[in-house]
């Protein structure tokens, strides 16, 4: 990387082999920052399509730094973190997902109540569908149902008739938020045990929370996003099974009362456990039911 620098925000972006997608973000991202001093830094989770070369190529003024492996989304947004605090040193860090198109004025949207308020320590965007661009992907990040193992964006797939255009407190999603440098620091970043697959944002959230400072729902800050969700390079995989059963398990222990804690190991754990062996020996995908069985193996085991 070059010197350093000094600026507000600065953006960190992951990647992994989605070269196009990620291009098509960062002209959304050049047309929303307007004149807003903004640091932006990609970090290329091992792709194996030349994204990085085309990124330089295409958008000279973005920092790319290619990691020669994936280190899952929690590891991988906290070391692209800590690129972009060294490079930029910004009052803000935002977390983007590379599958976003930005609408202008976002960032200044975004990071606007972050200047007002100095208890306010993140802010969350509204997202529309890309290709259902008048429905609600995520319209006041996440809805957490404890006693059913259930995470939902908060109006999911609701058509977007302005009934979420006051911003609120909210528990905040990770692809579409922003949050105070130092605090992201002082945090530790987002939960490594959580790899690779989440849900460390909401985890990150939460903490934040409990240690007094406030997360907002900003809708005047909006993006589409093309909502794609990979489990292990596509499929709905073994290893992702067990991966998601096990975080859920370590998520609610740390945040969920008792009382939700009962309820999801009397109800939720039952019902996810037949919903997901009925879905997986229908599609003969028998990797999967394994997956889930070891998950719920380790969950019966640790809470004993």
């Amino acid at each position: 990387m070059s010197e350093r620098i000094h600026v507000d925000a600065a953006c960190v972006v992951l990647t992994w082999n989605q070269r196009e997608v990620t291009l098509r973000f960062l002209e959304s991202l050049v047309e929303a920052r307007g004149d807003m001093d903004l640091g932006v830094l990609v970090f290329d989770q091992g792709s194996e399509d030349a994204t990085d070369a085309a990124i330089r190529e295409r958008f000279p003024e973005v920092d790319v730094h290619r990691n020669p492996i994936n280190l899952g989304v929690a590891s991988g947004r906290n070391a692209g973190a800590a690129l972009a605090l060294e490079r930029f040193q910004p009052r803000f860090l935002v977390f983007l997902d590379n599958d976003l198109i930005l609408t202008p004025g976002f960032f200044d949207a975004l990071l606007a109540p972050l200047d007002a308020d100095p208890r306010l320590g993140q802010t969350q965007a509204k997202l529309r569908f890309l290709d259902d661009p008048e429905r609600l992907n995520d319209g006041g990040g996440c809805r957490i149902r404890w006693w059913l193992g259930e995470t939902l964006p908060v109006r999911f797939g609701e058509l977007d008739e302005g009934q979420r255009d006051t911003p609120a407190p909210c528990i905040s999603c990770g692809g579409a938020m922003a949050v105070r440098a130092d605090l992201f620091s002082e945090l530790g970043g987002f939960d490594a045990v959580f790899d690779p697959v989440g849900p460390e944002d909401l985890d990150f959230s939460l903490r934040l929370q409990g240690e007094g400072h406030g997360a907002l729902y900003v809708p005047q800050a909006m993006a589409f996003h093309a909502v794609n969700h990979s489990f292990g390079g596509g499929a709905y995989t073994e290893d992702y099974a067990q991966h998601k059963a096990r975080n859920w398990l370590v998520f609610m222990m740390r945040h969920a009362q008792l009382h939700q804690k009962l309820g999801f190991f009397l109800v939720g754990a039952p019902w996810l456990a037949l919903r997901a062996a009925s879905r997986e020996i229908r599609s003969g995908n028998l990797g999967a039911l394994r997956g889930w069985v070891r998950g719920l193996i380790e969950l019966a085991r640790r809470s004993s």
